[in-house]
């Protein structure tokens, strides 16, 4: 089904692709986005078929921030009818999170507002040098609220204080420094290489191994000390009798590819 606001696409490699597209508004964000990303990020969720996301805009913006016109459009409905609109966009930044693939955000340019939230999200992030970053919301009277817990998270609360109480434009070397950012490279031809990079690695792991470890990750960073014992003794007891774990320690032990790489379907275990 085609769409207003986005374009995806999955190729035979299990790779997909989720470009937001309105390039003549920097890819700014409005409910139909939301609707139409988080009806997406549902199916790739439940799709075997994909193993890694690239998360990209298009033309010269990756994001601008959320839709001026659009949050216009809101200020005179009722309260109850602005929270379920600005529920959305809470909803898709949670749904990204705690995707169980991994998200490469392909950073092409500006990253604004929810754009910022947006890059937070992601697994690994790369943009080239030229790319400005900036939550602007304070210097417009706004806040950026929703987005706030994951940007908070990746740059520290000292950081975020930074730029966002004075919305200063900051630059890629910047947003590197600060961990919004994993890598920065010179060119949109040297992005291209560096996502592809990230994508050949991601597909030598394990899906189900890939997918438990983002929710570990998750886990071992917002729970105590004893529940994460508990958790992460659980999690090896059932990962040692999994098909994965038996089929990644006998490939490493037979000198073989196991059978979720690329070209290695032939390696798959008889019944």
């Amino acid at each position: 089904m085609p769409h207003e606001t986005i374009l995806f696409s999955q190729g035979a490699d299990g790779v997909a692709r989720l470009t937001l597209n309105r390039p003549e508004a920097k890819n700014a964000m409005n409910g139909t986005m939301y609707d139409e990303a988080r009806e997406v990020v549902a199916a790739i969720d439940h799709d075997p078929a994909i193993r890694v996301v690239v998360l990209s805009g298009a033309g010269t913006a990756f994001c601008s921030g959320g839709d001026f016109k659009y949050q216009q459009s809101q200020a005179q409905r009722p309260h109850a009818d602005r929270v379920a609109e600005a529920s959305k966009l809470a909803l898709w930044l949670g749904e990204l999170d705690r995707l169980s693939k991994p998200v490469i955000g392909r950073i092409n340019g500006a990253a604004f507002g929810g754009g910022l939230g947006l890059v937070s999200v992601c697994d690994v992030a790369i943009a080239p040098t030229g790319v400005k970053f900036c939550l602007s919301e304070a210097s417009l009277g706004l806040m950026p609220s929703m987005i706030s817990p994951y940007v908070v998270r990746k740059m520290g609360v000292s950081n975020a204080r930074s730029v966002f109480l004075n919305s200063r434009v900051f630059s890629a070397t910047e947003a590197l420094g600060f961990g919004v950012l994993h890598e920065v490279v010179e060119d949109e031809a040297a992005l291209d290489a560096a996502v592809e990079r990230q994508v050949k690695l991601f597909l030598r792991c394990a899906p189900g191994a890939v997918a438990a470890t983002k929710r570990l990750v998750d886990f071992v960073d917002r729970e105590p000390a004893e529940a994460s014992f508990r958790y992460t003794v659980d999690l090896v007891a059932e990962m040692w009798s999994s098909a994965e774990a038996a089929e990644g320690i006998a490939s490493f032990l037979n000198k073989r590819e196991p059978n979720w790489r690329p070209g290695a379907v032939s390696n798959q275990p008889q019944a």
